[in-house]
C-alpha cells in the first residue's frame, strides 16, 4: 500500500520533514530541504556539495557563509530536529564526522527509543496507529530516525492478534534483510510467528530487553516494545510501499473488519464490535488456530 507523500522525495519521520538543509542555512544553495534526518555524514547531497566546493577551490566559502550567519542560526544540526537543546551551537564548521558530540549522540540513539519522545496516535476501530510511523501489510511498523535509520516492531493490531508473547528470537547485529524477510520471531505456548521486515537493511541494534521481558512488546508496542534498528539500503523506494498517516488508518480498519468476519460466528466476537478491540485474539479464539491467524494477517 503506498505511503502518502507530503513533499516529493521527503521522508517523513520524527520532526524531520521539510527542514532546511545546513547548506541552505548557510545560504550556499537557495532551496534544499533535508531528507536524511540531518545526518550529513551519510547524505549524498552533502557529499556532492563537498566535491563541488573542493573542485571550485571554494571550501573557505562554506566557512565564511556559516560564520556570517547570526549566532542564533549557527546551531548544531541536532538542535534542528529537537535531539539536542535549542541553544546547542556548532563549533566544528559542520564537520560532523569529526565531532565527538555527534558520535556520542549516535551511540545513545542506537538503543534509546525515548530520545524522540512518545508517539502521537490516531485510532482505527480502537487500534492505535501512530502518526509518524509507516505500517507494513504484515503488521510490522517502521519509524525513521536519526541518520535515516529505521526502528522496527510489531503494531498494535499484530500484538493484539497473537497476545502476550513468551519469547523473542532476535537477529544478530549485521544481519542483512530484504523486504518481507522474517526480521524476528516471537513465540507463544510453543507456537511461532515470523514477523516480516518492512524494508531492506542491515541490523545495527536489537532490543535486548525483550529477551527477559517479552511482555514489553504487547504492553507498549510502539515505544519500549521496539524490536530491531536497521540501517536501510533502499529507504525512499521501500517506504513508498508502506502505509502512512490516513492510509495506515484505512488499512488497520480494513484488517479489523476482516478479523471480525473470521470470528463473527463465535458469541465472544461481540466484544470486538465497537469500543476497545480484543486484547488477545488468539487467547480468546484458540479454536481458530494459531497458524490460521498468523498466515491470514502476519
Amino acid at each position: 500500500m503506498p505511503a502518502k507523500e507530503t513533499k516529493k522525495d521527503v521522508i517523513t519521520g520524527f520532526n524531520f520533514s521539510q527542514k532546511e538543509c545546513v547548506w541552505m542555512k548557510a545560504k550556499v544553495v537557495p532551496t534544499k530541504y533535508c531528507d536524511n534526518a540531518f545526518d550529513c555524514t551519510t547524505c549524498n547531497f552533502d557529499k556532492g556539495m563537498q566535491k563541488k566546493m573542493s573542485r571550485e577551490s571554494a571550501r573557505a566559502g562554506w566557512n565564511t557563509h556559516m560564520f556570517e550567519l547570526p549566532v542564533e542560526e549557527q546551531r548544531c544540526r541536532h538542535a534542528l530536529t529537537g535531539r539536542a537543546p535549542q541553544n546547542k551551537m556548532c563549533a566544528r564548521n559542520y564537520e560532523c564526522g569529526e565531532c565527538p558530540y555527534d558520535q556520542m549522540l549516535d551511540d545513545m540513539i542506537q538503543v534509546d527509543h525515548t530520545l524522540f519522545g512518545p508517539p502521537q496516535y490516531l485510532s482505527a476501530h480502537g487500534y492505535l496507529v501512530p502518526r509518524d510511523y509507516y505500517i507494513h501489510t504484515g503488521h510490522g511498523w517502521a519509524r525513521v530516525e536519526y541518520g535515516g535509520r529505521v526502528r522496527i516492531g510489531l503494531d498494535d493490531f499484530g500484538n493484539r492478534l497473537v497476545g502476550r508473547a513468551d519469547k523473542f528470537r532476535l537477529p544478530s547485529l549485521g544481519t542483512r534483510f530484504k523486504t518481507a524477510d522474517e526480521s524476528f520471531i516471537l513465540s507463544r505456548e510453543g507456537h511461532e510467528a515470523g514477523i516480516k521486515v518492512p524494508l531492506s537493511g542491515v541490523v545495527t541494534a536489537v532490543n535486548q530487553k525483550l529477551l527477559d521481558h517479552p511482555e514489553c512488546a504487547n504492553a507498549d508496542p510502539y515505544s519500549a516494545g521496539w524490536v530491531v534498528l536497521i540501517d536501510p539500503m533502499e529507504l525512499k523506494s521501500d517506504l513508498k510501499e508502506l502505509a502512512f498517516g490516513v492510509e495506515s488508518v484505512k488499512f488497520i480498519e480494513a484488517e479489523a473488519e476482516r478479523l471480525l468476519s473470521m470470528i463473527a460466528d463465535d458469541p465472544k466476537a461481540a466484544a470486538a464490535t465497537g469500543g476497545e478491540p480484543i486484547s488477545d485474539v488468539y487467547g480468546a479464539f484458540k479454536e481458530k488456530g494459531w497458524d490460521n491467524l498468523v498466515k491470514s494477517f502476519l
